[in-house]
């Protein structure tokens, strides 16, 4: 199978600070991602919001940096990283966005001084804090406008009105004051430019308070109220991934529950799974190794030990006069 435009450029220059080479996606991945930005017969994008969500150390942050990076290469326009809540100014993926750069010039100094504006190119791009702009020169891209990757705070009241080609959003579940949800939903894909989109990096969130995530996911996802079974629409050609879309909002969405990365052994698995810090709160250490949505609140007892004190009183002979 050929490789979507998008997906080429990654597998082309997006090189990794950890290894110094040019990432290696996994099959997996690659499958997605082509599914998610191979063009229409018109040449178009088919969706306008993209989630890609996993469990822990599953590449999700990396991913997105390469998308960022790659959709400003072909398509330009304003492209903005915006940081959550739990972040002061820059997202990680920002960060990683710069790290790769870094790497390219390097790595690939004629490249990095091709790709980038004059302007820009002589910065050393090493994740400093005033670091918030990365300006590429417009040969290739098809939006109009200046074709920059910048990042902004989550509760930045300045984007009314803004011509966003993409927005990055790492995280999503850590989008809950009132003013990053204003903004989410000021920054919406604009029709009028031709390539416009979210693309969301994210893990599971917590019922009640990761309200932005949840109205995605339930709305595409569609898990049962009773069983809590994916029910939504499955992306063709992709069964045997977790991948949904939702075709009259143009929103695709990968929401895995495995650990796929090769590493990830089921040793590395069950050592973070038993971290003293995990001890006693069941849900947050399924929100972050298999990506599953918690209450925030762990019960009082477990349930494991309910289930053998229900089951010994049964053998005992006591009967529940409470139950219906």
């Amino acid at each position: 199978m050929t490789d979507c435009p998008l997906v080429a450029l990654i597998r082309k220059e997006c090189i990794l600070k950890e290894t110094g080479q040019v990432i290696d996606l996994e099959d997996h991945q690659t499958r997605i991602l082509n599914a998610m930005f191979t063009p229409r017969e018109d040449g178009l994008l088919k969706y306008m919001t993209y989630v890609y969500s996993t469990p822990k150390k599953e590449g999700k942050t990396a991913i997105g940096a390469c998308v960022a990076y790659a959709f400003a290469r072909l398509y330009g326009g304003d492209c903005i990283s915006i940081a959550n809540d739990k972040e002061q100014a820059r997202s990680r993926m920002f960060v990683r966005v710069l790290e790769t750069l870094a790497e390219i010039k390097k790595k690939r100094p004629v490249q990095y001084k091709r790709i980038l504006h004059e302007d820009c190119w002589e910065h050393g791009f090493r994740g400093g804090k005033n670091e918030s702009e990365i300006v590429f020169n417009q040969t290739g891209q098809k939006n109009p406008g200046p074709h920059i990757i910048r990042a902004i705070p989550g509760d930045y009241a300045g984007e009314a009105g803004a011509m966003n080609a993409m927005t990055v959003w790492d995280e999503l579940w850590g989008y809950s004051s009132t003013s990053a949800e204003r903004l989410y939903n000021e920054l919406q894909p604009i029709p009028a430019i031709p390539y416009s989109i979210r693309f969301i990096t994210t893990y599971a969130g917590y019922y009640g308070e990761s309200t932005l995530l949840w109205n995605i996911y339930d709305a595409v996802v569609k898990p049962d109220a009773q069983t809590d079974e994916p029910m939504g629409q499955r992306v063709e050609g992709l069964e045997d991934l977790p991948v949904y879309e939702e075709p009259l909002s143009k929103t695709i969405c990968y929401w895995d529950h495995e650990n796929r990365m090769p590493w990830k052994t089921e040793e590395f698995l069950q050592a973070a799974k038993n971290a003293p810090d995990l001890r006693g709160r069941e849900g947050e250490c399924l929100r972050l190794w298999e990506n599953r949505w918690s209450s925030g609140a762990e019960p009082f007892l477990p349930a494991e030990l309910i289930d053998s004190i229900m089951d010994r009183a049964e053998a005992l002979g006591l009967r529940n006069n409470m139950a219906a």
